[in-house]
C-alpha cells in the first residue's frame, strides 16, 4: 500500500469518527481548539502535523 493510500484510509477514519459522535466540523473544531480548515485537511489525507491528528483522534475517543 502505497503513502496516498494510507493518508486516504486515515483520512476517511477521522470523518468517519466525526460523524459518528454527531460532530459537525465547526463542533470538533471548538472541541479540540483547531480550526475548520485544519480539520478538513486532515480528513481530506493531506499531510498535517501529528499533534493536530492526536488531538482530533483525542476528541473522538
Amino acid at each position: 500500500m502505497d503513502h496516498v493510500s494510507k493518508n486516504f484510509e486515515a483520512a476517511n477514519a477521522l470523518r468517519k469518527g466525526r460523524l459518528a459522535k454527531g460532530y459537525s466540523l465547526e463542533e470538533l473544531a471548538i472541541t479540540t481548539g483547531l480550526t475548520t480548515a485544519e480539520i478538513a485537511a486532515a480528513e481530506r489525507g493531506d499531510d498535517v502535523p501529528a499533534h493536530n491528528l492526536e488531538r482530533i483522534v483525542q476528541a473522538l475517543k
